[in-house]
């Protein structure tokens, strides 16, 4: 059985994903984290016109040896011309990591390598090859995967994949705890899945806001398969020449694995009690849908094998997240289609469609799950269920008269957008209004009462963001503490397969009173 989740699609008035987080130019931080090395190259020439400032420590070679010679100089043929194929050749190769062999005087380093073909030049990154411990071994990874992958098709909603997921990758990784995050409408994240160390905090079903994967970050997540962080401990590398010799500006470091990290992130990590991280999307419909985040006490670089396994697993993992939400919904919008055949046969069976569309059993409430519906049509009001008073219901339509088109309109919101809607809160927090002729006033009316809705926040979404006196330097904050926030004047949701079921049933009525008339 699925235990109770937190409501994802509760309305949240205030919006927490922050402008100026979002703002800031992530991509052209022009340093890169120290466990791997960054190499530009000239695109025509393929000579090395810019290095990160470490290059000395992993391939034996210093910077001022390297810049302006041709990478050749340093690889095998072989390599060299696979390397000129990804940097010219079609763009699907250049997200596959490859191993080269670089070749300094006195020194060889066999480096896990990925190309990134930019305008005029491209970048190449090199990990030192770590040895594969017997846990990263293939056919361990191919067992665990395989297994996990069986069971993930057996599961029966979303929240079930994700803790399947969360407990898969906490094993496979060794991580000492591990989330599935999914985003609400307003890019808070909440928390769906945990797989944890005991000692560790508890994040199950709070809610973090949106600032905390600000616009910037989220973007990055479609370039990026995963983002790694193996030690917030670092001291940034540089990389020189300080400007790229070939765009005259910072280095464009959006598809880098290695590109080093906001300080106000590290400040976030060290807040949450943790050294190392790696988040992965999961992206559906192209749409960035949620992330695994995965913790760690200490400092912690996984393989190159490993995060690769990680990234065809995660794409597993939304592929199936999809496919049980388009199961719910088929499900979901085929259960209404019946209520919908009864619905109809009864407006062409009762005297009056006004009869049909307000009967108790099957009628307008069932079908869109209202507390109260009416009819306002050629002068008379018909009624079913709780509604508010006729004086009231006619000056909520000359405000939709005044303020909204002729079509289908729907909120969960009402008391915020329309404020004498607020006398009755309890009625109708949440509308749905059918214009048969919006003209003349002529409506159906669906109600939902207030659902007071408590939401549980990993720390004060109003404290996220701790601005300094000199409005530029900014903390994250430093507590994660559950603050609980009460959301009023809100009903529950309109889905999706509502609002369609509605428009089918406002045609099915226009065209029942055109037969009537005509």
């Amino acid at each position: 059985m699925e235990k109770k989740q937190a409501p994802l699609q509760i309305a949240i008035e205030k919006n927490y994903d922050s402008e100026f987080c979002g703002s800031i130019p992530l991509h052209l931080v022009n340093l890169i984290q120290p466990h791997g090395v960054l190499l530009t190259l000239d695109i025509t020439d393929l000579k090395l016109v810019q290095v990160s400032e470490n290059v000395e420590q992993l391939l034996g070679v210093s910077p001022s040896d390297l810049l302006n010679q041709p990478l050749s100089q340093f690889l095998p043929a072989s390599q060299f011309a696979d390397i000129q194929e990804k940097v010219q050749g079609p763009s699907d190769l250049v997200k596959v990591p490859f191993s080269v062999t670089f070749k300094a005087p006195g020194k060889e380093t066999t480096c896990t390598a990925q190309v990134h073909p930019k305008e005029g030049y491209a970048l190449i990154e090199l990990e030192d090859n770590q040895d594969s411990s017997s846990k990263d071994s293939f056919l361990e990874m191919y067992q665990q995967t395989k297994y996990f992958t069986s069971r993930l098709k057996q599961a029966g909603t979303v929240g079930e994949i994700a803790q399947l997921t969360v407990e898969a990758i906490k094993s496979l990784t060794g991580f000492d705890r591990v989330l599935a995050y999914q985003f609400d409408p307003q890019w808070n994240g909440i928390v769906i899945g945990q797989a944890k160390e005991e000692d560790m905090d508890d994040y199950l079903d709070l809610r973090f806001p949106a600032s905390d994967v600000p616009k910037q970050s989220r973007d990055l997540y479609f370039r990026n398969p995963y983002r790694l962080i193996p030690t917030r401990s670092y001291t940034p590398v540089r990389l020189t020449p300080l400007i790229n010799p070939i765009s005259q500006r910072f280095t464009d470091l959006s598809d880098c694995n290695l590109r080093s990290v906001a300080t106000v992130h590290l400040e976030y990590l060290a807040n949450l009690q943790i050294t190392a991280s790696m988040s992965l999307p999961l992206i559906i419909d192209n749409k960035l849908w949620g992330l695994i985040s995965c913790h760690h006490k200490t400092a912690k670089n996984p393989s190159y094998e490993l995060r690769s396994a990680l990234e065809l697993l995660t794409g597993i993992v939304s592929a199936q997240l999809a496919a049980k939400e388009r199961e719910q919904a088929i499900g979901l919008r085929a259960q209404l289609r019946g209520m919908h055949a009864q619905l109809l046969e009864q407006l062409y069976t009762q005297d009056s469609f006004t009869d049909g569309l307000l009967a108790d059993n099957i009628g307008i409430r069932n079908l869109l799950n209202l507390s109260g519906a009416a009819v306002l049509f050629e002068g008379g009001v018909w009624t079913s269920g709780t509604v508010p008073t006729g004086q009231e219901m006619k000056e909520l339509i000359y405000w939709l008269r005044r303020s909204q088109t002729d079509k289908l309109f729907a909120t969960d919101t009402l008391p915020s957008q329309y404020v004498r809607a607020r006398d009755y809160k309890d009625v109708a927090s949440g509308l749905i209004a059918l214009p048969i002729n919006a003209d003349q006033g002529e409506y159906i009316l669906g109600f939902r009462p207030e659902v007071l809705q408590t939401i549980s926040w990993g720390g004060n979404p109003n404290q996220a963001i701790q601005m300094e006196t000199d409005g530029k330097t900014y903390h994250p904050r430093n507590s994660f503490a559950i603050y609980q926030e009460t959301v009023k004047q809100t009903a529950l949701p309109w889905l999706e397969e509502e609002i369609e079921a509605a428009e089918n049933l406002r045609s099915a009525v226009l065209e029942k009173i055109i037969k009537e008339r005509y």
